[in-house]
């Protein structure tokens, strides 16, 4: 089950399947470590709810709800071959 970044529940984690591929937002993103394929989690989310934290590949990113929309992700137990992950922790 696939589901934009944003909507990830705290406290759980996911792998990245795409990530916008024509804007500069989606270069940035990349930059910062989010590839296709990595792991992140959402930690935290601010109190009016916008930013939320994620740990990705060892660092903690502060990322907008607007900017973590354009990220799709799948649950990190679910693998694309139907087999089980155990996540990082």
């Amino acid at each position: 089950m696939e589901q934009s970044l944003d909507r990830l529940p705290l406290g759980e984690w996911a792998v990245v399947v795409q990530i916008e591929q024509s804007s500069l937002l989606g270069r940035r993103l990349r930059e910062m470590g989010i590839t296709e394929g990595a792991q992140i989690c959402r930690l935290r989310q601010a109190p009016m709810g916008d930013p939320s934290a994620y740990a990705v590949r060892g660092s903690i990113l502060a990322i907008r709800a607007r900017d973590a929309a354009h990220i799709l992700v799948r649950p990190a137990h679910i693998l694309s071959g139907g087999g089980i992950s155990i996540p990082p922790r």
